[in-house]
C-alpha cells in the first residue's frame, strides 16, 4: 500500500508540470484536471462507513461547471472497486443534500462552507474546498498551492467527526491541519 501511494504521489507531482507545459487549455482547465485526479485518488485512499458502500460513488459539485465537466470525464473513464462514479451538480448551497460521498465546493461558494457543514452534519461526506484557510474552518480537504505546485490540506479533527477513515499514506502526503 505504501508503494501505491508513493507512486500516486510521484505521479501527481510529476504530472502537474507536464500538464502545465503541454496544455492547450487555459490555466483554469489544467487545475480542474489536476483536482479531478486528486479526487479520484482520494476515493481509493478513504474508507466510508459500511452504510455508504452499497452503491455508486457520488461526487457533488457546488458551482463550477468546469470542475463538473472534468469530473464527468474522469467518471466516464474510471471506476473504483467495481463501483461506478457519478457526478451530481448543485447550483446553490440550498440544493446541497446528504446524498453524496464527496462534495466539492467551488471557490465562489466557499463562503457558504459553514452552511454546507450544518446541512451535512452527521453524514460521512468528504467536503473538499479550494480556498485558502478553508481547512481551518471545517473542510476535510482543501486544495492549496505550495511553491507553485498543487497540494492539499487535511483537517484531521473534521475527519474524525465525519467517521471517514483515511490511509496513513494519504496523511503523509497532506498538509495536516487540526
Amino acid at each position: 500500500m505504501k508503494t501505491i501511494l508513493l507512486t500516486i504521489s510521484i505521479l501527481l507531482h510529476s504530472l502537474v508540470p507536464s500538464i502545465s507545459v503541454n496544455k492547450q487549455d487555459g490555466p483554469g482547465e489544467v487545475i480542474y484536471r489536476v483536482h479531478s485526479i486528486y479526487i479520484y485518488n482520494f476515493i481509493k485512499e478513504i474508507q466510508w462507513p459500511d452504510t455508504y458502500n452499497n452503491n455508486n460513488i457520488v461526487i457533488g459539485v457546488l458551482g463550477s461547471p468546469e470542475m463538473e465537466a472534468e469530473l464527468k470525464k474522469m467518471a466516464a473513464a474510471r471506476t473504483t472497486s467495481s463501483r461506478k462514479i457519478t457526478i451530481k451538480q448543485f447550483k446553490s448551497v440550498a440544493e446541497v443534500d446528504k446524498t453524496c460521498h464527496i462534495l466539492y465546493l467551488a471557490t465562489e461558494h466557499s463562503d457558504g462552507l459553514s452552511t454546507v457543514l450544518q446541512k451535512v452534519k452527521g453524514s460521512s461526506m468528504l467536503v473538499i474546498t479550494n480556498k485558502d484557510g478553508a481547512a481551518k474552518f471545517g473542510s476535510l480537504i482543501n486544495f492549496v498551492s505550495e511553491g507553485g505546485k498543487p497540494r492539499f490540506e487535511m483537517n484531521l479533527s473534521a475527519f474524525e467527526k465525519s467517521h471517514l477513515k483515511y490511509t496513513q499514506q494519504l496523511k503523509t502526503v497532506a498538509i495536516t491541519v487540526n
